[in-house]
C-alpha cells in the first residue's frame, strides 16, 4: 500500500478522533493481497487500556455479509436454493403454525420469501419489529427494498434447520476457520482487556453488552484484522463473490432506515442498490461494494473496489464513529465521491 496513503491516515485519525470524541479505533486496509492495519486509542475510557491489533470490536451489521457469505456457500453446495420459498425447509408442524419462530405472522407473503430476499434486503419486512408486536411483512416479496435486520434472523433460523447444528458453530466451521478469522465470533464473547466498550456521544463508557446469543444480522464481534481476512476473500473474484456483486435492486431515495421504515413511495437511487448480502454503489471511481454497521455505542463501515484490488474495515467503539468514515475512504480511494454515504446520511 501507498506510504503517502499510511503516513496521511497516521496523521488524520487522531485528529479525527480527538474532534469527533472517539475513544478507540481499530482500521484494516486489504490491498492486492496485501494487509496493512492501523490502530489508536482506547478500548475503555474509564480504564485507558489501549486499543491494540488484537482487540475485538463490535462489528455491527458488518455481521451481515459475512452470514450473507456463508449462506451462498450453502447455496453453492445445493443445500439451499436461493429462490426457494424458506418456509420449505421447515418442518410440515413449522409450517402450519399461524406464527413461525413465535413472532413472525406466517401469511401469504412470509410463504413467498427466499434466500435471495433476505440477502438483498426485499422480504417486505421492517428492520426490526415493534417491541412486543409480532412481526409481518407490508409488500410482496422481490418488489421493492427495505433494509431488515429481521429478514436475517428469519434466514439464521432456517439456516440451522439446514445444517442441523447453532448457525455460530456452523459458521465458525465452515467461514470462520478456513479464512483465518480466529479473533472473530458471532457469540459468547466475556468483557476482557481485549474487547471494546462502547461509548456515548460524550465520550463515556457504557455498560458493556455482552450478546449470548447469535443474531446473524448484528452479533460479530471481531478483531479489524479478522474482518480484512474476510474482505481478502470478498474481494477474490468467485463465484459467491460474483452473487454478492451482482445488483439486485435499488435503494429507495429517502432516509435509509430512520424510524425501521424507509419511505416506499420515494423514487429508487440509480447509484445505490444491493447485491446478495453487500450494498453496491456506482461513483465517480466506478463501482464499489460497501456495509456499514451501527450497534449505538459502536459504528462500523466497510467499503471495497474490486477492479482496484482494495478494501477498507473501520472499527470504532463511539456513537460518534460514522465521522470517521468519509475522511478515511477519502485518502484510501483518493475519491470525494460516496453516493452510498449520502444515501445512508440522509
Amino acid at each position: 500500500m501507498s506510504i503517502k496513503i499510511m503516513e496521511t491516515l497516521q496523521e488524520i485519525v487522531p485528529e479525527l478522533m480527538e474532534t469527533a470524541v472517539i475513544p478507540g479505533v481499530s482500521l484494516a486496509i486489504v490491498q492486492n493481497g496485501d494487509i496493512w492495519q492501523g490502530h489508536w486509542g482506547v478500548t475503555n475510557a474509564t480504564t485507558r487500556q489501549p486499543v491494540i491489533a488484537e482487540t475485538w470490536f463490535q462489528a455491527a451489521s458488518l455481521s451481515k455479509p459475512v452470514f450473507a457469505y456463508a449462506t451462498l456457500q450453502l447455496a453453492l453446495a445445493g443445500q439451499l436454493d436461493l429462490d426457494q420459498p424458506l418456509i420449505t425447509y421447515l418442518s410440515p408442524v413449522q409450517q402450519s403454525s399461524d406464527l413461525l419462530f413465535d413472532h413472525i405472522v406466517n401469511d401469504e407473503r412470509v410463504q413467498q420469501m427466499t434466500a435471495r430476499h433476505v440477502l438483498c434486503h426485499t422480504t417486505g419486512f421492517p428492520n426490526w419489529a415493534a417491541q412486543g408486536e409480532p412481526l409481518k411483512a407490508s409488500f410482496k416479496p422481490g418488489t421493492q427494498f427495505s433494509y431488515s435486520g429481521e429478514g436475517y434472523q428469519f434466514l439464521q433460523r432456517v439456516v440451522e434447520q439446514i445444517v442441523g447444528q447453532p448457525a455460530h458453530d456452523w459458521i465458525r466451521a465452515t467461514l470462520f476457520t478456513p479464512l483465518g478469522m480466529a479473533e472473530a465470533s458471532f457469540t459468547g464473547l466475556k468483557t476482557n482487556e481485549q474487547i471494546a466498550f462502547g461509548h456515548d456521544k460524550a465520550g463515556q463508557p457504557v455498560d458493556f453488552w455482552e450478546i449470548d446469543q447469535m443474531g446473524a444480522a448484528f452479533s460479530l464481534h471481531c478483531s479489524a484484522a479478522a474482518f480484512a481476512q474476510f474482505l481478502l476473500a470478498a474481494i477474490r473474484p468467485s463465484p459467491i463473490t460474483d452473487l454478492m456483486l451482482t445488483p439486485q435492486i435499488q435503494v429507495n431515495d429517502s432516509s435509509s432506515y430512520d424510524d425501521d421504515w424507509p419511505n416506499l413511495e420515494a423514487p429508487t437511487n440509480p447509484r445505490v442498490g444491493w447485491g446478495l448480502g453487500f450494498g453496491l454503489q456506482t461513483g465517480a471511481n466506478g463501482r464499489f461494494f460497501w456495509h456499514w454497521g451501527d450497534n449505538g455505542t459502536f459504528k462500523a463501515c466497510t467499503m471495497g473496489q474490486v477492479a482496484s484490488g482494495t478494501a477498507v474495515a473501520v472499527f470504532t467503539n463511539s456513537q460518534n464513529g460514522g465521522e470517521l468514515w468519509q475522511p478515511i475512504l477519502e485518502t484510501t480511494f483518493g475519491t470525494t465521491d460516496w453516493p452510498a454515504l449520502d444515501w445512508l446520511n440522509r
